[in-house]
């Protein structure tokens, strides 16, 4: 065996191992954080769990829906893409989350797509564009107006709700990446994103100089979700949305914690990115909060600024929906 080989399997090998490890770790809290995000939950809530929109691989997404949903005209659907590094979490995590969104008279769905490094990108932005077209061809079903579409995600999931947008406001970044996804812009009324990552090449180089193991994690994380790629500049900023905004880019509701690196790092540049483009955006931040707002603090329903962002994203939804 070469050199070269036997170096490029042993990296495989490493990224694989390193994300279980990472994986693990993820998991175990989202399990307890799920615990806390279920408290007080509302219970007059329809929940249809694991409807099939994929064969092979198989692939399913939850619905939360009013109580009352089929006394009510067609309402708009927010599709939630979960977080986890791209490496790990499941679409139950925010349940309770997306019950108190449901109950303010939405249709919720929370996606599941096939996680890295068992699949890189763009499996995963292809997945969300079959669970979408699946959405829009059952919309009837499920009482769902398909042509109010918003797209949601926390943290990885942001990354790939924003990219997804991206690639469907502005059709020479689809061109150019290959990816040609079936929801239309005028069917795309906005976004909801929460701790997300918008810039890969910044998010390898300049968001963990303080930490090294925060630079072990981040960096097998990239690796894992591009297939070995994390060095590769040009390749990161070519999947990075912050690239690639267009005016036609949806509206945008974006938050982050005052304790979460990736707020200054991630949130406040593309901010400013979609102001300079002249989209729509309503930013939620709280710098001088005395509360401690970690990363994905939105879920914590506990704290005053939780609720807060609630409420701004309801007022969003009804602003800009029709």
């Amino acid at each position: 065996m070469s050199l070269v080989l036997s170096l490029a399997i042993s990296g495989c090998q490493n990224t694989q191992n390193n994300s279980k490890i990472i994986a693990g770790a993820f998991n175990a809290s989202t399990n307890i954080q799920k615990k806390f995000i279920e408290r007080h939950a509302p219970e007059n809530i329809k929940v249809t769990r694991n409807i099939q929109y994929m064969e092979t691989p198989s692939l399913h997404f939850d619905l939360y829906q009013p109580e009352n949903i089929a006394e009510l005209a067609k309402r708009p659907v927010v599709v939630w893409i979960h977080g986890g590094g791209w490496i790990s979490g499941s679409k139950e995590h925010a349940s309770g989350y997306f019950k108190r969104l449901a109950e303010q008279g939405y249709n919720i769905i929370s996606v599941e797509y096939q996680v890295a490094p068992t699949e890189i990108y763009p499996q995963q932005l292809l997945q969300i564009d079959q669970a979408l077209e699946f959405i829009k061809q059952h919309a009837n079903k499920y009482q769902i107006d398909a042509s109010q579409i918003y797209l949601a995600g926390d943290s990885a999931g942001a990354n790939m709700a924003s990219h997804y947008a991206a690639l469907v406001a502005n059709s020479e970044f689809a061109q150019a990446s290959s990816l040609y996804p079936k929801t239309s812009i005028e069917q795309l009324k906005g976004l909801i994103l929460h701790c997300g990552i918008y810039d890969l090449e910044s998010f390898i180089n300049n968001s963990s100089s303080e930490m090294k193991l925060l630079e072990w994690g981040i960096t097998n994380l990239v690796q894992a979700y591009t297939g070995g790629k994390k060095d590769d500049a040009k390749f990161l900023a070519d999947i990075s949305p912050s690239q690639h905004l267009t005016k036609n880019y949806p509206p945008v509701f974006i938050s982050g914690g005052n304790k979460d690196f990736l707020t200054e790092s991630q949130s406040v540049p593309f901010v400013q990115l979609l102001k300079e483009k002249n989209i729509p955006v309503t930013d939620v931040f709280y710098p001088n909060s005395k509360e401690l707002l970690v990363h994905e603090y939105q879920f914590m329903m506990s704290k005053k600024a939780s609720q807060e962002t609630f409420i701004k994203t309801i007022e969003f939804l009804k602003r800009t929906s029709d």
